[in-house]
C-alpha cells in the first residue's frame, strides 16, 4: 500500500513538473516528462489491480471463515464441528441416553459424548 501511495505521489510530482515547464521548455523534454508520467500510471495501475486481486481473496476467505457451519472445534477452534453420527448408548440407551459422535470438517478432530435427554 505504500508503494502504492509513493506511485502516486510521484505521478503527481511529474504532473505539477509537466505544467510548469509546457509553456517554457522544448518539445522533446515535455514528451520525456510525459512519457515518464505514463509509465509512472502504469506501475500505479499494475498495484493497483494486484491490491484490487489480495481484496478479493481477502473477502472470499472472510466469506468462507463466516459461511462455515457448526460449533468451534475443540482442536482447531474453527466453526466445523459437527454431529457425524448418532445411535443410543450401549449401556444407557434405554434410559435415552444417545452416543454422539462429532467430528471437525475442517481439521478431522473426532469425539464421541454421551447425550442425556
Amino acid at each position: 500500500m505504500v508503494d502504492l501511495i509513493n506511485s502516486v505521489s510521484h505521478a503527481i510530482t511529474l504532473a505539477l513538473r509537466l505544467r510548469e515547464i509546457s509553456e517554457n521548455i522544448k518539445e522533446a523534454e515535455f514528451k520525456s516528462v510525459l512519457a515518464d508520467l505514463t509509465l509512472e500510471l502504469a506501475d500505479v495501475k499494475m498495484k493497483l489491480a494486484g491490491v484490487l486481486e489480495q481484496n478479493a481473496s481477502l473477502k472470499e476467505r472472510i466469506h468462507e471463515l463466516e459461511g462455515t457451519e457448526g460449533e468451534p472445534c475443540p482442536k482447531c477452534h474453527q466453526r466445523g464441528w459437527h454431529i457425524e453420527s448418532s445411535r443410543a448408548d450401549p449401556t444407557f440407551g434405554g434410559l435415552g441416553v444417545m452416543r454422539r459422535v462429532y467430528k471437525c470438517s475442517l481439521c478431522s478432530f473426532t469425539e464421541e459424548k454421551s447425550v442425556a435427554p
